[in-house]
């Protein structure tokens, strides 16, 4: 008992804490995370397969019958080594505060980097301070938000000073727990330790320690796996590879329904790419699928190596080269990962009319839920008059069991574990590494017994769930050097709470939970904030229950979520990684990936500077027929849109020909508009900006 009273007189002395007294306090109980402050690494247990050396024991509810979602939730968490890199903070008090007085008196400040894998956006000592700060009256607690995504695998303290002041203007003090902290001697040894350091002149009153977890190790050892598992192309019997002069018109017979088979007929306008693209390749490739049956994937201590899985998956490409001579090292060629509902022959055929006149191939998956049912087929018919199917089988299932497949089922909501989306995702990012690893082998897609691509000019172009998967590619894959990302943003939770394109679905998600966390008229109003702006007094019952419920669902999420990959494109390069240059691309008054979502990822991988924002508004102010959300303004062949889809496109292009990236706007635009519609922000966007329909 020697050792703990002696931790118990050094955390005494080093608090520098007011005496006790009547004020309000930070309370401290690392044992109840409705208590804290939280997350601490109290709520953790000694792991000797972790790269951290832990591993999360986050308490269950008492009633799992009365809240079995909360209890699944908290099971799954146990297999992560650590805390969301974008972790909330949760403080409470022994009574009010002031709410002004918060974001000054709470902060992060980093602790020591767990591996020595790679060196980490903060070092030691660095101050984080938070934003999207909530105040509960009902519970005097504060929530707060890290304003920079946190390194993984790191250790990190939460300060609570006596800048915080109560409602009269008195500081906040030091709970007598927290000054004797009888928890653990390991947990308080540690803590005292980390207090020491916050800084001649910092009356701490109140603090924490916790461990973020390894976020990217799952898919970094999938991708070692790759090497084990050779991609094996195929052509498609048959019409595998056709000439696009030769077509007269092309249907897209889609598997739309199950039991009975049911079909939709769409048009695909083949004309479009018959200047620059001379070939079509359809093939598939073997990659593992890492996917048990419920369509998750299972958890592997981030220490442990990963075993390859039994199953593998055919995954359909179509491969689109240009009419411009074959290189002697073959094109060069764009990876294109499609949105929510396409497919490998829609926005990636578009990026192909843009990119083969100038020599520059196509090459792109459907991901995983996507391409509707597997007896899907092009119908074509050629010059002469003949006609002929090719097949085009999808990756869609129907996985409710309603008889009908959607665009893109079996990827997101049609997935009932709150893990589905995340795995989608992750497995969507192997494909497309097996993909990358296909081509630098020498991938030959129109038969001809040469490769078809450059393994030395490979570049990746997303478009919003294609800049999401992709942005685990490129922190992942050290070759690709040169991206594009459009439309895309972070977190998936965030998307999900602001996005009015998404607001059914969320409200859904929560409808379903057991209890039901809908607060508002069959709706929900969780009392939120956004970045920079002052923090929120929640005033609707409800709303800290529905916050917590989306703060854990992206916890589980952040292994499959881009905000833990972007920060690798250049600030802190995972082992064997390169420096990317990404080229950022959004419109303003995005209603399907909010703007501050879309400004996340960018700064977030430390990109402004390769940042073109899409001014919308300036566009529909001179053209009213303009929908109202330009969230595809990328993917948009309407004919009062397509030369802001061309202006875009051509920046892509352009930017891979040379390796910088050019003014969109041209003369044309300025000319039809009176304005330039693309710019480079002084600041990114971190409000909502929609425009009214």
């Amino acid at each position: 008992m020697r050792f703990t009273r002696t931790i118990f007189a050094l955390l005494s002395l080093v608090l520098a804490a007011p005496a006790a007294g009547a004020g309000v306090k930070v309370l401290f109980d690392p044992s109840n995370p409705e208590i804290g402050p939280f997350p601490t690494d109290f709520l953790t247990a000694p792991a000797t397969n972790t790269k951290t050396a832990r591993m999360v024991r986050m308490p269950a509810p008492d009633d799992c019958a009365a809240k079995p979602n909360a209890c699944q939730e908290a099971w799954l968490l146990q297999s992560f080594d650590g805390f969301n890199p974008r972790a909330r903070i949760r403080v409470r008090f022994s009574g009010a505060v002031k709410p002004e007085t918060l974001q000054e008196g709470i902060y992060l400040v980093a602790r020591e980097n767990l591996t020595d894998e790679e060196p980490g956006v903060h070092q030691t000592g660095d101050k984080v301070p938070l934003t999207q700060v909530v105040w509960d009256p009902a519970s005097n607690t504060a929530y707060g938000k890290p304003d920079s995504v946190m390194d993984q695998h790191r250790r990190y303290m939460i300060v609570v000073t006596d800048a915080v002041k109560d409602e009269g203007g008195d500081p906040v003090e030091a709970d007598d727990s927290f000054t004797t902290c009888t928890v653990s001697e390991d947990y308080c040894a540690a803590l005292a330790d980390a207090v020491k350091s916050a800084g001649d002149g910092v009356n701490v009153a109140g603090a924490s320690l916790f461990t973020t977890m390894s976020a990217t190790a799952w898919l970094e050892k999938a991708r070692d796996q790759l090497s084990n598992v050779a991609p094996a192309p195929t052509l498609l019997d048959g019409n595998g590879v056709f000439a696009i002069e030769d077509l007269q018109n092309v249907v897209w017979h889609q598997q739309t329904g199950v039991n009975p088979d049911t079909y939709t007929d769409v048009p695909l306008p083949v004309e479009l790419l018959q200047n620059a693209v001379r070939a079509v390749a359809l093939g598939s490739y073997t990659s593992p699928d890492f996917r048990d049956a419920d369509r998750t994937i299972a958890a592997v201590p981030s220490a442990e190596d990963l075993a390859l899985p039994d199953a593998t998956v055919q995954v359909p490409f179509a491969a689109y080269l240009p009419r411009l001579k074959r290189p002697d090292k073959g094109y060069p060629v764009i990876i294109y990962g499609h949105g929510m509902g396409d497919s490998r022959i829609g926005a990636p055929a578009l990026m192909s009319y843009a990119s083969g006149e100038s020599g520059i191939a196509v090459i792109a998956i459907s991901a995983v839920g996507h391409g509707y049912g597997p007896q899907s087929v092009l119908r074509a018919r050629d010059r002469s008059g003949s006609s002929y199917e090719i097949s085009l089988p999808g990756r869609g299932a129907d996985i409710d069991g309603d008889g009908r497949i959607e665009s893109a089922e079996g990827c997101a909501a049609a997935v009932s574990s709150p893990l589905g989306l995340r795995d989608c995702l992750r497995q969507t990012a192997v494909d497309i590494l097996q993909l990358i690893q296909a081509i630098r082998l020498g991938l030959d897609v129109d038969g001809d017994g040469l490769a078809d691509f450059d393994p030395d000019r490979i570049y990746y172009v997303g478009q919003s769930l294609g800049a999401l998967y992709g942005s685990m590619v490129l922190a992942v894959d050290p070759g690709i050097t040169l991206a594009a990302l459009n439309s895309g943003g972070g977190s998936l939770v965030d998307i999900a709470r602001w996005s009015p394109a998404f607001l059914p679905a969320t409200t859904l998600n929560l409808s379903l939970r057991l209890p039901s966390l809908l607060n508002a008229d069959m709706g929900f109003n969780e009392s939120y904030v956004l970045r920079n702006q002052p923090v929120d007094v929640v005033t609707a019952p409800g709303a800290i229950d529905i916050q917590n419920a989306f703060e854990t669902l992206e916890w589980l999420q952040a292994e499959g979520d881009p905000v833990s990959y972007v920060s690798h494109f250049r600030r802190t390069l995972l082992e064997g990684g390169k420096e990317k240059t990404v080229l950022f691309q959004f419109a303003k008054g995005d209603a399907t990936v909010p703007n501050p979502m879309e400004s996340a990822l960018a700064r977030f991988a430390g990109m402004k500077d390769t940042t073109w924002i899409y001014r919308h508004d300036l566009a529909r102010a001179k053209s009213p027929r303009l929908a109202a959300n330009p969230h595809t303004y990328l993917t948009n062949l309407t004919p009062n849109a397509l030369l802001i889809t061309n202006a875009a496109l051509g920046q892509i292009t352009q930017f891979f020909l040379t390796g910088n990236i050019p003014d969109p706007n041209g003369n044309l635009l300025p000319l039809l508009f009176g304005t330039n519609l693309f710019e480079q922000p002084s600041e990114l966007p971190e409000d909502l900006q929609f425009l009214e329909p």
